[in-house]
């Protein structure tokens, strides 16, 4: 890697000032310290995200279950109330890369970066959940506009998601589908 300077930011309002002047925002970090180790990316300051008590949480309203962009893979996961009112986000945030990842990477981080590896948008879309941001609120619909492309605006930071508790739900790994698929396939 390459010589970056380091910050941490104290609030929403904090961060957004920050990235203004320049900063990259840093959520969990599973993508973007990978594409700066590939060097695919560069950044000259990084704006830590994980101090901000508003962005990290996971609660009810009303039909709904809100997660803060900064709650973790592992949180989510673990979450009673997830595990009861969306049993298929909670096994989607189990299964995401290893226990490392789950403990450091977050759901905000990875919806804003769109990576087509990514779990967390398939569910998002499936779902048919809102990105709340700190301007607006988006539908899953219009916030995903290609890989790696949101309709996030500069200035604009993920503060937490809703989603709709659905009448029911469910996961399968896209690997594993691939593998049931391929074997049907192979047999006929």
């Amino acid at each position: 890697m390459y010589g970056f300077s380091f910050d941490r930011a104290s609030s929403v309002q904090d961060a957004v000032a920050k990235a203004a002047k320049g900063s990259q925002l840093l959520a969990g970090g599973q993508t973007l310290l990978a594409s700066m180790k590939q060097r695919l990316t560069s950044p000259e300051s990084l704006v830590d995200l994980s101090s901000i008590a508003d962005l990290q949480g996971i609660c009810k309203d009303g039909n709904a279950i809100v997660i803060g962009a900064m709650t973790r893979h592992q949180d989510v996961a673990n979450n009673k109330e997830i595990q009861s009112t969306i049993p298929g986000l909670a096994r989607l945030a189990g299964g995401i890369g290893d226990r490392q990842v789950r403990a450091m990477g977050t759901m905000g981080g990875s919806v804003a970066n769109n990576d087509p590896a990514a779990c967390y948008p398939s569910g998002v879309l499936g779902l048919g959940a809102t990105i709340k941001t700190n301007r607006r609120e988006i539908a899953a619909d219009s916030f995903f506009q290609g890989m790696f492309s949101t309709a996030l605006e500069p200035g604009e930071l993920i503060v937490a998601i809703r989603f709709p508790i659905p009448k029911a739900s469910g996961y399968a790994a896209a690997c594993i589908a691939l593998c049931i698929a391929r074997h049907i396939c192979c047999q006929n």
